[in-house]
């Protein structure tokens, strides 16, 4: 991304009275930010997706992928929408759904088989290096960004917006005010 395109969009945000330019950049309605994002957000780039039936629970199904990410140098992060639970109350199925930039390298060193029925994993390829960007760790697990989860949410249906409101209000909630 160029220094001019950063510039453009700061104008843009400037004139929106989304950010204000002094000395520093302030975010100055960070609601109407997200509602920008949310507006002009488009889905990653999906290359491929395999659902596997992984032996295992959640637990120990990331301890495994965690081993693999780092003995292949593989970044792994799950979706927004099975990231969800770290930032809002809503029930999802029982699949583990995680972004990876190259499943071949994965797939060789997991035990399980592909199948529909019955999944436990599912394993989505993307380059798209957004779906990294600030991602939390708890323990084994890399979760997606608040952002992410809030932008994935707001491409669904009437409950996964409901749910997105939620994710929305910890964003606002966890911003630090900057000083003046």
């Amino acid at each position: 991304m160029s220094l001019s395109t950063v510039s453009k969009s700061l104008k843009t945000l400037e004139e929106d009275l989304i950010v204000e330019r002094m000395d520093t950049i302030r975010l100055v309605q960070p609601d109407k930010l997200l509602e920008k994002l949310s507006e002009n957000y488009v889905s990653p780039k999906i290359s491929e997706r395999v659902r596997l039936k992984v032996p295992g629970e959640s637990g120990t199904l990331w301890e495994l992928l965690q081993k693999q990410s780092q003995d292949l140098n593989l970044p792994l992060v799950a979706t927004g929408t099975s990231s969800v639970t770290q930032y809002a109350v809503m029930q999802r199925g029982d699949v583990l759904s995680v972004y990876c930039p190259r499943l071949e390298m994965l797939l060789d060193r997991l035990p399980g088989s592909p199948s529909d029925r019955f999944p436990n994993l599912e394993l989505i390829e993307t380059g798209d290096e957004t779906v990294y960007f600030d991602t939390r760790q708890e323990g084994n697990s890399w979760w997606a960004s608040p952002v992410q989860v809030y932008l994935e949410l707001m491409g669904g249906d009437k409950r996964d917006r409901e749910t997105a409101e939620q994710v929305k209000s910890f964003i606002l909630k966890n911003l630090q005010p900057v000083q003046k």
